[in-house]
């Protein structure tokens, strides 16, 4: 009997620590530490890139997915900020460093954004059998017929 009471009261004791506000204050601020993990993986990613011939197009991909992270973290900040605790230095700082994703990932995507339109153009040039104003790049020469 004393073990089903003492089972009982633990049960009991659990359910009252999940439900009170300092188990609720630690169950939402711990969400920052997984949103902060993935925003980690994206940038290893865009290192992993390098700094010479980066494809802007897969940059733009990457740039686009850390600045989408980047906003859920602001939404975070902005509404949880005093319930967690956070940092004003945190905050601002990251604030900071989300504006200069927020213009990276437009160079990065504009840049996307060329190389695709002057690779479509010259697919189109290439079909139409006027790429470079010649007979494209088939290395064949049609000899005029005629009298020479």
């Amino acid at each position: 009997m004393k073990r089903i009471t003492l089972s009982l009261l633990a049960a009991t004791f659990t359910i009252a620590i999940a439900q009170s506000p300092a188990y609720a204050q630690d169950a939402t601020c711990q969400a920052i530490g997984t949103m902060l993990e993935e925003r980690a993986k994206i940038v290893e990613r865009i290192n992993a890139l390098g700094t010479s011939d980066v494809d802007p197009r897969q940059a733009c991909r990457l740039f686009r997915s850390l600045d989408e992270n980047g906003t859920k973290v602001g939404e975070f900040l902005d509404e949880n900020q005093a319930w967690c605790q956070i940092p004003a230095d945190f905050v601002s700082g990251f604030k900071e460093d989300q504006t200069r994703v927020a213009s990276v990932r437009t160079e990065a995507c504009n840049a996307a954004a060329q190389i695709n339109r002057l690779e479509r153009q010259a697919r189109e040039q290439q079909q139409q059998g006027n790429a470079f104003g010649g007979p494209g790049l088939t290395g064949q020469f049609p000899i005029p017929r005629g009298a020479l």
